[in-house]
This record gives C-alpha cells, structure tokens and sequence, in this order.
C-alpha cells in the first residue's frame, strides 16, 4: 500500500483480504484501516476515486459465491466411477 502508483490492485487486494476475513472471523485488515494506517495514507496520495473498500468487498463476496456455485455446478455433471 505504501505504493501510491498501484491505483489498480490496492482496492482489490484489501476488500479480498476483508472478503476474508468475513469468511474466516478474523481481523487482518484492521491494522490497514485503522485511522492513520496503510489505507488513509495510500488514499490520501493518489486521485483514486472508490475510498471504501467495503463497497468493493461486495463485489469481491459476489464473485466469491458466482465461482462457489459454477464449482458445485461442475461438480455435480462430472461423471462418478
């Protein structure tokens, strides 16, 4: 995050990492978010306009579950010996 050019992965890798912290009951993403961390200070030094990895983890729950079903899809057509 220190890294103010990499507008394209930021938001993705921590909503992914809040996406799975959801899923797992932890709290790994706090430290980033906390006032003054990583996330406030990567914000602050580009123009992006998404600051809410919330919104995006959204995004990232709803792929989630799309590859979740299309896995069990497959599954079920795959033949059984």
């Amino acid at each position: 995050m220190p890294q103010p050019d990499r507008v394209y992965d930021q938001i993705v890798a921590l909503s992914t990492l809040l996406h799975l912290d959801a899923v797992l009951g932890a709290e790994r993403a706090s430290p980033y978010l906390a006032a003054g961390g990583l996330w406030q200070h990567w914000t602050d030094a580009t123009p992006y306009l998404l600051r809410d990895p919330q919104k995006y983890r959204q995004v990232v729950d709803q792929l989630c579950s799309f590859a979740s079903e299309c896995s069990e899809l497959l599954a079920g057509t795959e033949p059984r010996n």
